[in-house]
């Protein structure tokens, strides 16, 4: 129990451990992923979503996707250039996350309150999944840039 409590801490959530880097840059392409396939699916399934008319699944999955890229690279390349473009693009990622997140709940929100248009089941719980895979793209892209700053 006291192994688990000592890892949880904030100081040894944000060492510079390369694996630990690594794992949340595959966890963000991951993510990207995710976010462009279930954009596909939403584009087929409801069309006249907010978010699918601003094309939010396929800008924040591009930006998912590279941030991971970027986060790997950094691990493999000793490089400064590709620390500061790794800790830029996890900082953009995050508020693309943070947008992509509000842009999720608006779009969910027309639809309950009957001022837009129903949407049905199946793509509302696409809204809901792509609005938890960025808050949880946020979470890690600020994690993966906080780690980037301090080391």
């Amino acid at each position: 129990m006291s192994s688990i409590a000592a890892w949880c801490t904030m100081e040894n959530f944000l060492r510079n451990d390369k694996r630990r880097l690594r794992h949340f840059g595959v966890v963000q392409i991951m993510i990207g992923m995710i976010n462009l396939t279930f954009g596909i699916t939403l584009y087929y399934a409801a069309t006249f979503v907010v978010a699918i008319r601003l094309w939010v699944p396929w800008w924040a999955g591009f930006l998912f996707v590279i941030s991971g890229a970027l986060t790997m690279w950094n691990v493999d390349s000793p490089e400064p250039r590709v620390k500061k473009f790794a800790m830029i693009f996890n900082f953009i990622s995050a508020v693309a996350g943070a947008l992509a997140a509000v842009i999720y709940i608006i779009s969910t929100m027309m639809s309950r309150a009957g001022t837009a248009i129903y949407i049905s089941r199946a793509p509302m719980l696409i809204l809901a999944l792509l609005f938890l895979y960025c808050v949880v793209e946020l979470i890690i892209a600020l994690l993966c840039g906080i780690i980037l700053c301090k080391n």
